[in-house]
């Protein structure tokens, strides 16, 4: 069983810094964004020239960082939580309360992911384009999938050690 275990936290620590790597690269738009707004904004307001297509790339780059984000924010659990119910259950019933939202999790974000993929092929093929730049759809469609992915996974992690603790067997430790 140490050995399950042991496979277990690797597993865990890997994904989590996965989910740490896609955040860094989200920020990262988050720079390009803030300069591209800044840079826009000096250029209408003295020079009346702003820059054609700004507010759509800004746009673009915050669903990137919102996709890129989501994995993070659930493994550091600052997601919303609505807890003033499980605060007062009992342990096994807080733990069996986790395993079936970790299931229910599982089954939305791992169709998000397939669907993400789906919407892609379906954008790439059709040529989508957005209005002012041209720029093609579709590859937000599979950084979604990616991103929904990375939630699902740690969601999976998430679920085993809730089972293992509804049978008194501790799960992997969370590096963070």
């Amino acid at each position: 069983m140490s050995s399950n275990n042991d496979f277990l936290h690797h597993a865990k620590n890997k994904i989590e810094r996965l989910s740490k790597l896609a955040l860094y690269a989200g920020m990262g738009w988050v720079l390009v964004m803030m300069f591209l707004t800044t840079i826009d904004v000096a250029g209408r307001y003295f020079f009346s020239k702003p820059i054609p297509g700004a507010i759509e790339m800004s746009g673009f780059m915050l669903a990137v960082f919102g996709i890129l984000g989501m994995a993070y924010t659930h493994q550091t659990g600052n997601n919303v939580r609505v807890t003033m119910l499980t605060r007062v259950m009992p342990p096994r019933l807080q733990r069996t309360t986790q395993t079936v939202t970790s299931l229910l999790s599982f089954q939305i974000m791992g169709m998000l992911a397939w669907y993400g993929v789906i919407k892609g092929i379906e954008e790439f093929q059709s040529g989508t384009t957005t209005d002012t730049l041209s720029i093609p759809v579709y590859p937000l469609y599979f950084l979604l999938s990616i991103g929904a992915a990375l939630l699902t996974l740690l969601i999976i992690m998430e679920l085993i050690e809730a089972v293992l603790g509804l049978f008194g067997r501790p799960g992997p430790a969370s590096s963070e």
